[in-house]
């Protein structure tokens, strides 16, 4: 005789049953859906690594290494390791720029939701919130910008650096298929990153290396992206393309305000300066649009041989230094010339206004305060950090106001703005040479040395035997 179980009684064991899993599901969500950028205190960071690989480390600086890393108390062992950053790579001791997979030698593969931490030093950035800000204000223009924050960074390598507090590093989240995917319809499309100096969209960076032409030098691929038809049909576009032709390749409008807010930031470490820095996206229908990085020497930092005055009169009617064949193209169409100026004037009253910059600076020189002051033998001076909100000529907040108010009195110029609109930029310095003569030639700070960050990493000879490469 078979027994029988009443309906209801499945039924309650069914919902008894499955509480765990339930509750584990609820708990894992909840996890993942921590916010590691979000704005407050600090976070501590510590990198725990065994002398032996550190002495790696330092033979193979971009190669990774393994590390343990202790993120508010939470232990992850089995990550990699690495140095990332070009100019910053000159940072001195121990005061560099990190880059960690937390999964690259079978540890954990995630950290509330993030598989890599990009660990940024403040190079040439003593208030230290240059990078943060600045995403946050693209980020609040409507922008897709990765998201950037503050943590405290510990050294642990035993009988080199016995918990040597690095001080306060930029969180910045990493431009990958889990950011595209938050920020596009797909994530599938072709991603690149601009590297190198000079401008990738121009014909001379087209030269021959090794008997092969190389015609997408200064462009890094990523994600898997091949360098494929979007990219060349883009090239072309650009090169000898009409207007129609460009603008199937590119978001000529996401473009424009990607321009204007770089150009307002007075951002020469990017394509419309060095000719470098910042990625390239296609998605839908092949057209590419711009992501902002590497920020730490915004607000006139990156100085191009220039005077912190010339910085702050940048010419917003000349939003590029030397040709940018791209932006040539872009702003050598009336109507689109007009879009840009809407795009300034828009962004002058909204996201990146004097006053909700000086906010946004205020707000992160509080946060970070306490923990500056705590830095061992800090990079910048902490007498640097506190005049940063003074107004003088070393204090971001000075710079952000003074060079607002200079954009605003261009806007306000009617002449210059027809002159703008009928003719487009003007051959010539994008520097106010109004206020101080130029000082010569720009620098070039880059080492030859190592490799561009994020170029694809090289098995390493000397890792364990079983660990992946």
């Amino acid at each position: 005789m078979k027994t029988r179980i009443a309906p209801a009684l499945l039924l309650i064991f069914g919902l008894l049953a499955s509480a765990p899993a339930a509750a584990q599901e609820t708990t894992k969500k909840k996890t993942e859906t921590v916010n590691l950028f979000a704005a407050g205190k600090p976070a501590s960071v510590t990198l725990a690594v065994t002398k032996e690989s550190w002495e790696r480390l330092q033979r193979n600086p971009f190669i990774f290494t393994e590390t343990s890393v202790i993120y508010n108390g939470k232990r992850i062992d089995g990550a990699g390791v690495r140095y990332k950053g070009n100019s910053t790579f000159g940072g001195r001791g121990p005061h560099k720029s990190f880059k960690v997979n937390l999964g690259y030698f079978g540890g954990t593969k995630k950290l509330h939701g993030q598989s890599t931490l990009n660990l940024h030093h403040p190079f040439k950035d003593p208030s230290r919130v240059r990078e943060v800000v600045s995403y946050a204000l693209f980020a609040e223009a409507g922008i897709k910008a990765p998201r950037a924050t503050h943590v405290t960074l510990t050294l642990r390598v035993p009988g080199i650096h016995d918990d040597f507090n690095l001080g306060v590093y930029s969180l910045v989240e990493q431009v990958d298929k889990k950011f595209l995917g938050a920020h596009y319809p797909d994530n599938d499309g072709d991603l690149f990153k601009i590297e190198g100096v000079g401008d990738p969209f121009g014909e001379s960076r087209q030269r021959r290396r090794g008997g092969q032409r190389q015609p997408y030098e200064g462009f890094i691929s990523k994600e898997g992206s091949a360098r494929g038809p979007a990219l060349s049909y883009l090239l072309e576009a650009v090169r000898r393309g009409d207007d129609g032709d460009l603008e199937k390749h590119l978001d000529v409008e996401s473009f424009l305000h990607w321009l204007a807010a770089n150009h307002i930031l007075a951002n020469l470490d990017s394509y419309t300066g060095m000719g470098h820095n910042g990625y390239i996206y296609a998605f839908e229908k092949n057209r590419f649009t711009f992501i902002p990085w590497d920020m730490n020497e915004a607000f006139g930092k990156f100085t191009y041989g220039r005077s912190q005055a010339q910085m702050e009169g940048l010419d917003i009617f000349r939003p590029f230094i030397r040709n940018k064949a791209l932006i040539d193209r872009v702003l050598g169409n009336k109507s689109w010339r007009a879009l840009y100026l809407e795009k300034v004037r828009s962004l002058m009253k909204g996201a990146c206004s004097e006053k909700n910059i000086i906010t946004k600076i205020q707000a992160a020189n509080k946060r970070i305060g306490a923990a500056v002051r705590a830095e061992e033998q800090p990079e910048h001076p902490l007498a640097e950090f506190d005049e940063s909100l003074d107004t003088g000529d070393r204090g971001i907040a000075g710079f952000a106001t003074r060079r607002a108010r200079f954009i605003l009195r261009q806007l306000a110029d009617k002449d210059a703005v027809a002159d703008f609109l009928a003719k487009g930029p003007q051959r010539g310095e994008s520097f106010d040479e109004r206020r101080e003569p130029g000082r010569g030639r720009p620098a070039f700070p880059f080492p030859r040395r190592g490799r561009p960050d994020d170029e694809p990493e090289r098995r390493d000879d000397d890792r364990r035997p079983g660990r992946r490469p």
